[in-house]
This record gives C-alpha cells, structure tokens and sequence, in this order.
C-alpha cells in the first residue's frame, strides 16, 4: 500500500509493542478480518508484545475476551484495553462523586465493580457511552442535569461504530445529539485522549516510542500520534477510505490495506538484517 522509507522500516524494526484497534481492523462485526489471526501469530512469533484497545464503550474487557476465543484468538483480559477502563481509573480517583451513567448493561457492570457511585437524581457527572439501550427518557435527564451544572463525560467520541454492512451510531453521536440540546460539549477519555495515552503506557509498562497503535479511523486511532510519541498503521480494513487521508490533518505513519499486509512488510525487513 505504501512505500517504506528507511525511518519507517526503523519504526517497525524497532517497535516492542502493537496495540491494535477491534471493531474495523481486527474484525468487522462478528466476522474477524481475513489475516487478523495470523499476524497476530506471526509478531508473537518475534517476541512481540500485543494488546487490544477498543473504543467501544457498549461492551467490556470480559466480553471481548469471549468474542476473540470464538473467533479462535484466545488472550487474557490484561491484553485487552477499552475506554471504559480509561474513564473508570479517572473517576475513582474523585472521592465519592455522584455520577449519572447513560451506558447500557456492560458499562454499568464495569461502573459497579469498580464501586463507583451511580444516581438518578441530583448528579456531579454525566457519563455517557456508546448506549445501545439508549431511550429518550435517558437523554433527557442527561441534558437536564448538564444544564444544571453536572459535568459532562464522554467515554468514547467515535460517531460510528463499524459492523458488517454499514454503521452503528456511537458514543459520539449521542453526544453531538446532548449538546446540540445543552450547548456543553464533554470532556473525552478514549482515544484519542491524553487521558487513553497515558493509560496505555502505564498499562503495558513500555515508552510510546516503543508502541505502534494500527487502527482504521482517522479521528480516533490514529490521532493518538499527533500530539504524543506513539507510531501509527491505518488499515484500510473498516471506516477509512484511501482517498480521504489526503484530505485529513491527521496523518498516519504508515498505511496498509488490512493487518494481513503487514506481515511481509515486516518480514521483508528481517530478512534483509539475516543477510
């Protein structure tokens, strides 16, 4: 898909950790993407760390474990990362705060057992995920509280959600729809966040120069580059078309069609340094 300068070709060499995007590079929908497995397979097989990092607030950790083992990729949990975990280590850092939650069951079971405290009336924050139980009775309360001074949080800002054939309104779009009501835009904790950066490196222990993050969205996944030292791979495998990165601010480091293309691209690099 692109040519490999030498400063690219250093960047893959040198890199001791992938993290990847789910939705749109490693799968679409609940069909895994032809290629996922075995480059997962083949940078294990160099000695490579990897984790996952979703945006997807309307799941969590546990159940992506689960959809990856029927997919035939069997991980733990600490190798997937979401921005609930990114919101949640934030919010139990306040003491005892009232938090009004517009999420469906997972992000709720991820709020409970982190003993957050959640409120129907009278919160300090609203927040607000990819709520696929979503109805207007939430909504209105969320722009309720909002205008009477409650804080405003929002897991993810993805506006679509990538599957099969098409889109799935967002985290993102349900809060364009609270602020068009309220005027107050929130506060973001996934990526591409200063606040999802820095958990990733405290998470997987390594320095962002040693991290290459592969995701299909520009706005998102590969936005996490701009303004830290992360490395960036942009798949052309879900949202991203190849004629609208000419058109973005946001660039990525390096464009592939799938994570399938990646793979020779890697093992043309170790083949030279065997010579």
């Amino acid at each position: 898909m692109n040519y490999l300068t030498k400063e690219k070709k250093e960047i893959l060499r040198q890199v001791k950790c992938f993290i990847l995007d789910l939705d749109g590079t490693f799968y679409l929908g609940n069909k895994i993407i032809d290629g996922s497995l075995e480059f997962l397979e083949y940078i294990k097989s160099l000695g490579k760390s990897f984790y996952f990092f979703t945006n997807n607030s309307s799941r969590n950790a546990s159940y992506y474990r689960k959809k990856l083992d029927k997919m035939g990729c069997s991980i733990t949990e600490k190798n997937i990362l979401t921005a609930n975990q990114v919101i949640i280590k934030y919010l139990k850092k306040k003491n005892n705060i009232k938090i009004y939650l517009v999420g469906n069951k997972y992000l709720r079971d991820d709020f409970v057992n982190a003993k957050l405290r959640m409120v129907d009336e009278d919160p300090d924050i609203v927040v607000v995920g990819f709520d696929t139980s979503l109805d207007y009775q939430k909504v209105a309360a969320a722009c309720h509280f909002i205008r009477n001074g409650a804080n405003f949080y929002a897991v993810n800002p993805d506006f679509n959600c990538p599957i099969e054939n098409g889109f799935l309104p967002d985290c993102g779009s349900i809060c364009a729809l609270i602020t068009a009501s309220t005027g107050k835009k929130p506060i973001v904790f996934g990526k591409p966040s200063f606040y999802a950066v820095n958990f990733m490196k405290e998470h997987t222990g390594f320095k962002g120069q040693d991290i290459v993050f592969i995701g299909d969205r520009l706005y998102t996944d590969i936005a996490l580059g701009k303004d830290s030292d992360i490395n960036t791979i942009l798949v052309l495998s879900g949202e991203t078309k190849k004629e609208e990165i000419a058109h973005s601010l946001i660039k990525p480091d390096m464009v592939f069609k799938s994570l399938k293309e990646i793979i020779p691209a890697i093992a043309g690099i170790n083949d030279i340094e065997k010579i």
